[in-house]
């Protein structure tokens, strides 16, 4: 499994799938809430309920692929779906059919999340485990270019400078974003090559049982549970100030869409650097270590880039931010992996999938909550909810206090 083939497939993968990531969450928003009229909340509402989709399945799935299935057929199912899905969404919102356009996306949306509960674990079977942070940074370099690709892809679509349907110009974005993410997902579900696993006939009330008592036994491991609370804090903290920070710029900063684009690309190419370079380090002096360094530095660049009134310093420093998205997702990966045992990499990146996308939940709701008590601060209240969120990096420095070292032998067979 240690192949250069299966390398570049994996991490082709990556890129294929974040160029319709960028593109549904800048255009299909867009197109949804500014020109279809649609509450905001209708649209958020997507994320929560495949969550909870997620929620419901994540963890049996888990068992299931560590027991009995092959990780890349389910990758294969949930790629097909998710395309699928996204598609009919694209042609949709071509043709104004609003609600039905947001019904499928969510639904598209829980197989888009889902397929990353078989595409990660696949990361211990191509790497050795000296070489995993560097290839999980590949991925993520891959993960940041194929944004930038996406923005650039979109673009003609987005100024009317080519079209499909001749429909709204940012719904015209979304199918070709989908054709490009299938085109490049096919090699690896065609010619990624995994050893079959044997298959048994099971109960699916069986297997639920049997997942709640892995899931118990697994959470015994050291580190498994501390690092798991640690992502979520950190992660949260993170993902908000990512979500809101468009709208931070407009708010505190009052600049044009085009100089906001031309910033973010600046962003998303400093984070594949991150994530290249992150991977390489921590394979040199440690995962957790490396990761402590990351988090730590977030806890300086969040509140320097929220409370900086100089334009230019705000551009240089939110460039250098670019280095901590990048490395903050490579290393976080690599620690995962390092700590589950060999057996339950399944179950365990499921759960670690799902603290990821449970813990935009709470974010959110304290970045809102700032803002609507502080109304009198005027803009500066967007850089107090920014200042805010160091908090949640704080407290996931504490529980990664009960991670174990690199160094630490770590079991690689549970009984359940």
């Amino acid at each position: 499994m240690n192949t250069r083939r299966n390398v570049f497939l994996w991490v082709l993968y990556d890129f294929a799938n974040s160029i319709i990531s960028i593109v549904f969450f800048l255009y299909f928003s867009q197109w949804l809430v500014i020109e279809q009229g649609i509450p905001d909340i209708w649209y958020n509402l997507a994320f929560p309920i495949a969550a909870v989709l997620l929620l419901l399945t994540v963890p049996t799935t888990g068992v299931l692929l560590d027991k009995y299935w092959r990780r890349i057929a389910g990758l294969r199912y949930t790629t097909i779906g998710t395309a699928v899905l996204y598609g009919f969404c694209s042609y949709l919102a071509a043709h104004g059919q609003t609600i039905e356009a947001l019904v499928v996306f969510t639904i598209g949306l829980y197989f888009y999340l889902l397929s990353f509960t078989f595409y990660t674990p696949l990361l211990n079977d191509i790497a050795s485990p000296e070489k995993r942070g560097r290839v999980s940074g590949y991925g993520i370099a891959a993960n940041y270019l194929g944004q930038i690709a996406g923005l650039l892809i979109a673009l003609p679509f987005a100024t009317g400078s080519l079209n499909l349907f001749s429909g709204s110009q940012r719904a015209e974005t979304l199918l070709p974003a989908v054709m490009v993410f299938f085109l490049l997902a096919l090699p690896m579900l065609i010619l990624f090559k995994e050893p079959p696993a044997q298959k048994i006939e099971f109960s699916y009330k069986t297997e639920v049982r049997r997942s709640l008592r892995e899931t118990k036994t697994l959470f015994t491991i050291p580190g498994v549970f501390a690092f798991l609370t640690a992502y979520f804090f950190f992660n949260d903290a993170i993902l908000t100030a990512s979500n809101n920070f468009a709208i931070f710029l407009e708010q505190v900063w009052k600049i044009s869409d085009t100089t906001k684009t031309y910033l973010m690309l600046g962003i998303l190419a400093t984070s594949a650097l991150g994530g290249l370079v992150s991977g390489q380090i921590a394979d040199r002096v440690g995962h957790k270590r490396t990761l402590i360094y990351i988090l730590s530095g977030w806890l300086i660049i969040l509140p320097l880039i929220a409370w900086i009134t100089d334009f230019k310093l705000f551009v240089v420093a939110a460039i250098i931010m670019g280095l901590w998205f990048g490395s903050n997702w490579t290393v976080s990966r690599s620690v995962m992996s390092y700590l589950c045992p060999r057996d339950k990499h399944n179950l365990t990146f499921a759960y670690f999938g799902l603290v990821e996308r449970v813990s935009a939940f709470v974010g959110p709701i304290v970045w809102g909550l700032v803002l609507s008590n502080a109304i009198s601060l005027g803009p500066s209240r967007y850089r107090l909810a920014a200042t805010v969120l160091t908090v949640f990096v704080f407290f996931g420095l504490l529980a990664m206090r009960k991670v174990p070292k690199d160094d630490i032998p770590r079991p690689q067979h549970i009984l359940a």
